[in-house]
């Protein structure tokens, strides 16, 4: 039994293409990065809809066989990612502000599902 536990799950799609270093920058410590677009939300009661809310991620894919995994990853890309989450702080010295990344440890490419997705939009 571990006294600690740090473990992220997200589900989503990539809003960008990922950025992987070309082949000659892929050293020992290079790393990708995915921006992951996920949705959540809540149902309104008073006024009977659905408030949706929009949650980026940074995702640092570390190593070579990350930086390999994810080249050719496009923007709208169906994936699952475990990880954990690190925070860096940044800034002068008057000011530092937290950055929260997950650090990837897998990532699955998922089909995209059929629920809720629009083949063709009339407007």
């Amino acid at each position: 039994m571990n006294i600690f536990k740090n473990t992220v799950t997200l589900r989503g799609f990539l809003g960008k293409d990922a950025e992987v270093p070309t082949s000659e920058g892929i050293t020992e410590d290079a790393y990708a990065v995915l921006t992951l677009c996920v949705e959540s939300g809540a149902w309104w009661r008073p006024a009977n809809e659905w408030i949706s809310r929009t949650a980026w991620y940074r995702i640092i894919c570390p190593g070579p066989f990350f930086c390999g995994f994810t080249r050719g990853m496009k923007q709208g890309d169906y994936i699952e990612i475990d990880g954990h989450l690190a925070i860096h702080h940044y800034g002068s010295l008057n000011f530092t502000a937290p950055v929260y990344e997950v650090h990837a440890t897998r990532i699955q490419r998922l089909e995209i599902p059929l629920v809720g997705v629009i083949e063709k939009y009339d407007g």
